[in-house]
């Protein structure tokens, strides 16, 4: 679906490519930098084109908007050039926030999907039940989709798609919690 350019007076750079991550379903996986970048040309043509060739993006553009996000106060996307880009709870919350609802409802359908599985998992019938002294890691790991196979960075995108489905349904904060408690997260991760 071709959607019309964003109003440029509205947002910036940074504030483009985290709505490009966000539309291409960053609140659930890892987007590629060249996927964030094709967006973020459909978006805003003339700000992520090169000066001298317009019909061309500019990668460099797109990279130092993600990467300012990484360095700001609140983060609204995490990632690299390696591993790709995702949004942060904060970062979904914005988009939420200031995305039009017709750009926004292919991501909101996938979120829904997810917070669908989630709330059919033992952990989250636990939980909500009272019964958190029940919850096994075996639980946990069937929550979040992860075994001992996982890589660091697969583990943290289950778990960041896991904490943005908990900015649309508040109830998966209480397992959210109980994943931090046992250390599925790790305790410095502002989730």
């Amino acid at each position: 679906m071709n959607r019309p350019p964003i109003a440029r007076s509205k947002y910036n750079n940074s504030d483009v490519t985290v709505i490009a991550v966000y539309q291409l379903g960053g609140a659930l996986r890892y987007i590629h930098l060249e996927d964030v970048a094709v967006k973020a040309a459909e978006l805003s043509p003339k700000a992520f084109s090169w000066k001298k060739y317009p019909d061309r993006i500019s990668l460099e553009t797109v990279r130092i908007s993600l990467k300012n996000e990484l360095e700001a106060k609140i983060k609204r996307v995490l990632g690299s050039i390696r591993h790709g880009w995702m949004l942060t709870p904060q970062g979904l919350s914005w988009c939420l926030e200031n995305v039009s609802t017709e750009t926004n409802q292919s991501p909101i359908e996938q979120i829904y999907k997810e917070i669908a599985r989630i709330k059919k998992s033992e952990a989250f019938n636990k939980v909500t039940a009272g019964r958190m002294a029940e919850i096994t890691d075996d639980n946990l790991k069937a929550v979040l989709r992860i075994d001992e196979y996982f890589s660091p960075r697969n583990r943290s995108e289950r778990i960041l798609a896991f904490a943005n489905a908990a900015v649309i349904e508040p109830q998966l904060k209480l397992v959210l919690t109980t994943l931090k408690q046992r250390g599925f997260i790790d305790p410095e991760v502002e989730l």
